[in-house]
């Protein structure tokens, strides 16, 4: 199964719904949850916030840090394969994703999937289980001229994704997906698609939150589901 957030802080509280629905997923009282926190470039302060959070909702949390530590292949397998729940953090799309073919990260994720682990994240997070996303990379990187971008990602979800939708600048998604002539879902903050079974439904933390379909051109309200 995978849950793909579309937004929110996570370090004030405003994804605790799906966070508490996350680890509910794994059916375990001390599931063991493995935070790849790569588009952020291993940011200290990230990992310490959801050893705390998922924490104190009873998760054995672990990190894979490829940009800060050295592993052997076999240690990145293990770490991914052995854990009840896997967490992508938000950042750099296009980076984690190089980052990730790297040192097979992509392949051990499907791995994952595969024998039915837990996928979930935010932002970037969300982006990766998707066919591909919009994306703030080169505005990460401070490039000349940035715009958003489509992202490839693992391919799990078979969309174009857009987190942020809430967001004003996050509307030039319309255009872009009308003119890739794919189908597309936009997920405002704190709403998230729990994906499994090759189908999909749509959660959501607040009442005011909307997600949205791209098929055929037209843009569509989905059902969401408050928890």
């Amino acid at each position: 199964m995978i849950i793909a957030i579309g937004g929110g802080s996570i370090s004030t509280g405003q994804t605790i719904k799906i966070d508490k629905f996350i680890v509910s997923l794994a059916n375990k009282e001390n599931p063991k949850l493995l935070f790849i926190p790569t588009a952020s470039n291993d940011a200290m302060g990230y990992i310490d916030t959801i050893k705390e959070v998922y924490g104190n909702l009873g998760c054995i949390v672990d990190s894979l840090c490829l940009i800060t530590k050295n592993y052997q292949d076999e240690e990145i397998k293990n770490l991914i394969l052995e854990a009840d729940i896997i967490y992508v953090g938000g950042g750099n799309t296009s980076n984690m994703m190089k980052v990730w073919r790297q040192f097979k990260v992509d392949q051990y994720l499907k791995d994952a999937h595969s024998k039915g682990s837990i996928l979930a994240g935010l932002s970037a997070g969300a982006i990766c289980w998707f066919k591909a996303g919009h994306s703030d990379s080169q505005m990460i990187e401070e490039k000349e001229n940035a715009n958003f971008i489509f992202v490839e990602g693992l391919g799990l979800i078979p969309y174009i994704v857009c987190p942020h939708y809430d967001e004003k600048e996050r509307k030039s998604f319309d255009y872009m997906i009308r003119e890739k002539k794919e189908e597309g879902i936009a997920l405002e903050a704190i709403s998230a698609l729990v994906y499994e079974n090759n189908e999909f439904r749509i959660i959501r933390a607040d009442k005011s939150i909307n997600a949205f379909l791209f098929k055929n051109g037209i843009k569509k309200k989905l059902v969401s589901i408050d928890i």
